[in-house]
């Protein structure tokens, strides 16, 4: 038996009610943590990764971490990782990139103090792991 008139008018009301409110859902703070440390697209022009990693680490008020990898390309690409460009796997819903991303990894100068921190900084195309939390990434785990 099939729905006619004011039946499919409610539920298609419902439906786009559901959708509406579902926009309306705050993205959880881990993702957006996730972006502020991790995400640098488009990639600020400090043409020395040297220099580069040593500003961005200090502008995103990093604690001085022993490596630390930026990520070059959009939230929604990598959003896309946890849910079709990726393959996930439990526990930790760590997320493997279907395809490579560019990436800027820093890594501290042994001899730096935290108070005056000092990083390599190599630019590279790799996979990425990432953990996801809602289908949104949370947590850079590494590069493959």
């Amino acid at each position: 038996m099939a729905l006619r008139g004011p039946c499919v008018l409610l539920l298609l009301t419902l439906a786009l009610l559901a959708v509406g409110l579902a926009q309306l859902i705050p993205q959880p703070p881990n993702y957006q943590r996730f972006v502020r440390e991790n995400v640098d697209y488009p990639r600020t022009g400090i043409a020395n990764a040297h220099r580069y990693c040593s500003t961005m680490i200090m502008r995103r008020g990093l604690p001085c971490p022993f490596s630390h990898t930026f990520i070059h390309t959009s939230p929604r690409q990598l959003q896309s990782v946890c849910t079709r460009n990726g393959r996930c796997r439990r526990p930790g819903n760590q997320c493997d990139s279907h395809r490579a991303f560019p990436l800027t990894t820093c890594r501290r100068v042994a001899t730096s103090r935290p108070s005056g921190c000092v990083y390599r900084g190599r630019q590279h195309t790799n996979r990425v792991r990432l953990a996801c939390r809602r289908q949104l990434p949370v947590s850079f785990i590494r590069y493959l």
